[in-house]
């Protein structure tokens, strides 16, 4: 079922294409190879059974607005979102989160969303934000939430409106206390490269190097 509520989602700022267009010199995290790190437990919905954490007794269930436990989270999370309250986003999220944004390296943990965050705002602020669809699933003891949103974003240091379309998935996990948490998430754009931000970005980068010659 569809429920129509806004949800936040944040363009990468630590891309190459948007260092080289805001021009800066270092990168705030480090990339990490997949051989460096543990890989955390993969979680089959279909064969469930004997993973730890997991109520395997619950069966998936799509749920109607009036029955999401994870509304007010996800409204808090937008508004936090539109506010740049960082400590209010990072207090979603699970120690142990991962977080995929687009066209960057993988997040792990409190510390490196923070981190990207902090660089993000620094940059841009949020003037606009909807979203076009909405739909989640329980299963057990994680809500699956899958969303399509519309976002509006002006540079801070001034400059022209950046619209884009996009998509995301979350999976919120419940705690033993009872409380949800983000515990995985990723998200990205619907349009083409060459379009909407990136198009916006390009056009930066080819005025900062027609201004060098």
């Amino acid at each position: 079922m569809t429920i129509p509520v806004s949800c936040g989602f944040w363009p990468s700022t630590r891309s190459a294409a948007i260092r080289n267009a805001l021009g800066m010199n270092q990168i705030l995290s480090q990339n990490h190879s997949p051989w460096e790190r543990p890989l955390p437990d993969v979680i089959d919905f279909a064969r469930s059974r004997g993973v730890q954490g997991l109520n395997t007794k619950a069966v998936s269930t799509q749920i109607s607005y009036n029955q999401d436990p994870i509304l007010a989270l996800r409204q808090a999370l937008n508004e936090a979102g539109k506010a740049g309250d960082i400590d209010a986003l990072i207090s979603m999220y699970a120690d142990d989160v991962i977080v995929m944004p687009p066209n960057d390296t993988t997040l792990y943990g409190r510390a490196e969303c923070r981190e990207w965050y902090q660089e993000y705002y620094q940059y841009f602020r949020i003037v606009a934000l909807s979203e076009s669809e909405r739909e989640v699933t329980i299963h057990g003891d994680f809500a699956l939430e899958r969303s399509g949103y519309m976002i509006a974003i002006v540079p801070v240091s001034g400059g022209s409106r950046i619209r884009d379309n996009g998509r995301s998935f979350n999976i919120w996990k419940r705690r033993a206390d009872g409380s949800w948490k983000i515990w995985q998430s990723m998200w990205n754009s619907v349009k083409p490269v060459g379009s909407g931000t990136n198009r916006y970005l390009s056009r930066l980068t080819q005025k900062k190097t027609r201004g060098k010659r």
